[in-house]
């Protein structure tokens, strides 16, 4: 069963366009292995919005378990959709926690979207 939850959506850099807001949200796949293997993570990803709502330029800026929820999170980025904003929006940042229990040992990034997926 894979939980999904979010905060409200948050840019470091620009928050120029507030009415932006998420329309389709993707959820990342929780690696078999690692639900097998009882293993949390987090993956800090840098993307823009496009002026359409999609996503583009995603990148892993940091990231647990030596990259073994990288592939997962940026393809379920991949697929999200927000509103369209008046102008292409760069350096958005979420960090993607993949969490098995409540109280997940996951790296704590401050000041940015946190979105939980939860493995069972």
């Amino acid at each position: 069963m894979l939980l999904f939850s979010f905060v409200t959506f948050q840019s470091i850099a620009h928050q120029t366009d507030a009415a932006v807001t998420p329309v389709k949200r993707a959820v990342p796949l929780y690696p078999k292995y690692a639900i097998k293997k009882r293993i949390e993570g987090t993956v800090l990803v840098n993307f823009s919005i496009e002026q359409d709502g999609n996503v583009s330029d995603i990148q892993v800026v940091a990231s647990d378990q030596d990259g073994l929820f990288d592939a997962s999170a940026i393809l379920g980025v991949q697929k999200w959709l927000y509103t369209k904003p008046a102008q292409k929006i760069r350096n958005n940042y979420a960090a993607i926690e993949f969490a098995l229990t409540d109280t997940p040992a996951t790296s704590q990034f401050t000041n940015v979207e946190k979105i939980q997926i939860r493995g069972e």
